[in-house]
């Protein structure tokens, strides 16, 4: 019987079904009265109370207690092991295991980076007026070339659009017209209508009689909707080369280079050339193409291509002959053969370090540091491409971290050829969150041009570089991750 005090209350307390689980672990009766029974009360112990419990044996149980015995041997000493993860797809994963031989040969171009359209389905009510003002402020600037001023080379297409009301006047503003739309908006129905446009106003104006202005236009619209194409830069965007082929054959077909002393033809050569060129660099590497885009007419580009800087047009002409010179490797088939092209590649290499970076403005630090940028990338791709054959890694290294403080200190990076062949070489957490950073400047930009396939690509070589043991062949790893492309990617 209870006696009389303050547990008295406890008579009528409902009894748990089982014991507290102190009680439990101290092998005593316990009375089981709750919320806490009186033997951990009047023991002064806390009650555990009535609910599950988990257990686990404790140290001098010897009959529950299974622990292990350690290795035997020598201790190991030295530096402890700490494996990162690596984001990688199972596409990444195949793609490794082809690069490294490990498995079946398989076919990459199966392997696909998705960089799908962003559809806006909004009807917009942007009326012409307002995208010929934005383009004129803003789109303009986010054009890609080199060595020139965008806002300059918008305001001569804005002449050619708005010089007369012929269909290849019309075609020219349509054009740029769809481009500013697909600048602001994104890819909807109103850039769409504009471009298609564009189009329609080009076969009208091959019913005319087309001079020398005209196809002038006619480059320009082309051009226009090659930058419409390449702005866009997804995988459904892949008519840029089209594009940039016709505008070839419009020069060749109306002999625009009997007309050199134009300055508004001067300006476009100037802009088509650096997109043929940095074409060249791509397709080779896009599922081992070995054609390429025809040169610009003879006798016109070393002529008349005056308008850039000396040191951007420069490096510019050293880039088409950087592309030229890494695929004869592969013909290599002696050592006669062999010496001369090491020695082409010495006088390749040293005309490229001889270009002066600061005569491109010496009022513009950054221009003159996208032209080391720019220098510095093409000596690292080209001795990357042709590694069996020159070796200079000391020196290269030394170029690789100065292209990184380059890197570092740049508030945008509208040059993407560079940024990749830098990219590639990202090999620590600090030298990729360099990259990841200026990318990420670069894309807050209004006036930038998209950069994700650039990015996709990158972190698709990061991956393999680090799925990868052993060193993987640099024009082959490069040839594998762009194939994974289902359209051309430019890098202008």
């Amino acid at each position: 019987m209870f006696h009389d005090g303050p547990d008295r209350h406890r008579k009528t307390a409902e009894m748990g079904d089982k014991g507290c689980g102190t009680c439990r672990v101290r092998k005593v009766l316990c009375d089981r009265t709750t919320p806490s029974c009186l033997r951990c009360s009047r023991s002064g112990r806390n009650c555990e109370g009535y609910g599950l419990r988990l257990s686990w044996p404790r140290a001098n149980n010897r009959r529950r207690a299974l622990i292990g015995t350690g290795p035997t041997g020598r201790a190991r000493t030295g530096v402890l092991h700490n494996d990162g993860w690596v984001n990688a797809s199972s596409r990444d994963i195949e793609l490794h295991y082809s690069l490294s031989s490990r498995g079946p040969r398989l076919n990459v171009q199966r392997l696909v980076l998705h960089a799908p359209v962003a559809w806006n389905p909004s009807r917009l009510a942007d009326n012409e007026g307002f995208l010929l003002q934005y383009f004129q402020h803003t789109a303009s600037q986010s054009l890609a070339t080199i060595g020139q001023d965008p806002t300059e080379l918008g305001q001569t297409l804005l002449r050619m659009s708005l010089l007369s009301n012929t269909p290849s006047s019309s075609a020219v503003l349509h054009a740029m017209l769809a481009f500013s739309s697909v600048h602001r908006h994104g890819m909807q129905s109103q850039a769409g209508e504009l471009k298609i446009s564009a189009l329609r106003a080009l076969a009208a104006a091959t019913k005319y009689e087309i001079g020398a202005r005209e196809a002038i236009q006619h480059v320009a619209t082309g051009m226009l909707l090659c930058s419409f194409e390449i702005h866009e830069n997804t995988c459904t965007s892949g008519q840029w080369v089209c594009y940039l082929k016709g505008i070839k054959d419009i020069m060749k077909a109306a002999s625009i280079s009997d007309h050199p002393d134009d300055e508004d033809f001067i300006t476009l050569l100037d802009w088509v050339h650096y997109h043929e060129v940095l074409a060249n660099f791509s397709l080779p590497l896009w599922h081992g193409q070995d054609r390429k885009c025809d040169s610009t007419p003879r006798g016109v580009s070393k002529q008349v291509l005056h308008t850039a800087p000396v040191a951007i047009f420069a490096l510019l002409e050293l880039l088409s002959e950087v592309c030229q010179a890494v695929p004869i490797r592969q013909n290599i088939d002696s050592a006669e053969h062999l010496e001369d092209y090491q020695n082409y590649l010495n006088i390749l290499e040293w005309k490229i370090a001889s270009v002066k970076c600061t005569s491109v403005d010496n009022d513009s630090p950054a221009s003159s540091s996208m032209a080391e940028l720019f220098q510095l990338s093409l000596l690292v791709y080209l001795h990357r491409a042709t590694r069996d054959v020159k070796e200079q890694p000391l020196r290269t290294e030394r170029r690789i971290e100065r292209a990184f403080t380059i890197l570092s200190q740049l508030d945008s990076c509208q040059r993407q050829f560079p940024l990749f062949v830098f990219g590639c070489e990202a090999r620590t957490d600090s030298q990729r969150m360099t990259i990841l950073n200026l990318i990420s400047r670069t894309e807050k930009n209004l006036t930038s041009r998209p950069i994700s396939y650039v990015k996709l690509l990158i972190q698709a070589l990061w991956t393999q570089d680090d799925l990868s043991d052993v060193s993987i062949d640099y024009t082959e790893k490069l040839s594998s991750v762009i194939s994974c492309c289902a359209v051309l990617p430019t890098f202008v």
